[in-house]
């Protein structure tokens, strides 16, 4: 149901999504947001199940954004994503820019041995050209408690 906390989540959680089509090729391409919960194991396995089958629903290129409160690479959501022909994580194809840190810093200096529990995933035909973790500041202080993800992408 809309708008209800299930799974064990701590609070209402959503996954919003957009269809957009480029004006000048026609092109169509899909983005899904969506921030996972900070507390159930459960309710991020289930979301991220949840965002898969949409992505192939849909069957567009896909770009996928998210706070996922679960460390990339080394968790049960992060796997129900990418396995099996899943979405790319674009920090890890193309041409990353900056170092690897943690992207959940707490308005403070990320640190380079922290987890990165902010991901860009795209479906394996967009093409990713770089991505980067920006640690921007201004007059040393932190636009957010998080790193923003970036990705530079071409879409099929």
């Amino acid at each position: 149901m809309i708008g209800s906390a299930t799974w064990g989540s701590s609070g209402t959680r959503i996954v919003t999504w957009v269809r957009f089509r480029d004006l000048a090729t026609g092109t169509e391409f899909l983005h899904v947001n969506s921030h996972f919960d900070h507390q159930s194991e459960n309710a991020r396995v289930r979301s991220a199940e949840v965002v898969r089958s949409l992505i192939a629903d849909t069957g567009l290129p896909a770009v996928f954004t998210a706070d996922c409160n679960a460390i990339a690479e080394a968790s049960a959501p992060y796997t129900r994503l990418v396995t099996d022909g899943g979405p790319v994580d674009t920090s890890l194809a193309g041409t990353q820019l900056t170092p690897q840190v943690g992207t959940f810093p707490n308005h403070g200096t990320p640190n380079p041995a922290g987890t990165r529990i902010d991901w860009v995933l795209t479906t394996p035909d967009i093409t990713v050209r770089s991505a980067a973790i920006n640690t921007w500041t201004k007059d040393g202080r932190w636009p957010s408690d998080h790193t923003p993800v970036q990705a530079l992408v071409r879409l099929p």
